[in-house]
């Protein structure tokens, strides 16, 4: 990563460009937005007003990503490594989907 990936992701520019989620979902870009989607919380552009929740969603999620029908966990030593994980991973079969 120091050698390739951040020389060139964290050159210096004279200008940047960059926004929030408040100016993404915010009239500054679009007049008229029908949504806005993203993990549920009060952050949401002030024009759409207050988040409205879905009624027991977050367990919805929490089931999902906790079924073992969907993921998988494994116990690994205490001599563990980023490295030594990301190369389990590389090799794994069934390849991983997601981290």
């Amino acid at each position: 990563l120091d050698s390739f990936v951040f020389p060139l992701v964290m050159e210096h520019h004279n200008e940047k460009i960059n926004a929030s989620g408040q100016d993404l979902g915010g009239e500054m870009l679009f007049g008229r937005r029908v949504g806005f989607s993203g993990t549920p919380s009060d952050l949401l552009p002030e024009e759409l007003g207050q988040c409205q929740f879905d009624e027991g969603v977050d367990g919805q999620i929490y089931n999902y990503l906790t079924s073992e029908a969907i993921v998988k966990n494994r116990i690994v030593g205490t001599d563990w490594s980023v490295k030594s994980l990301l190369d389990d991973m590389i090799r794994a079969d069934p390849p991983f989907h997601v981290l």
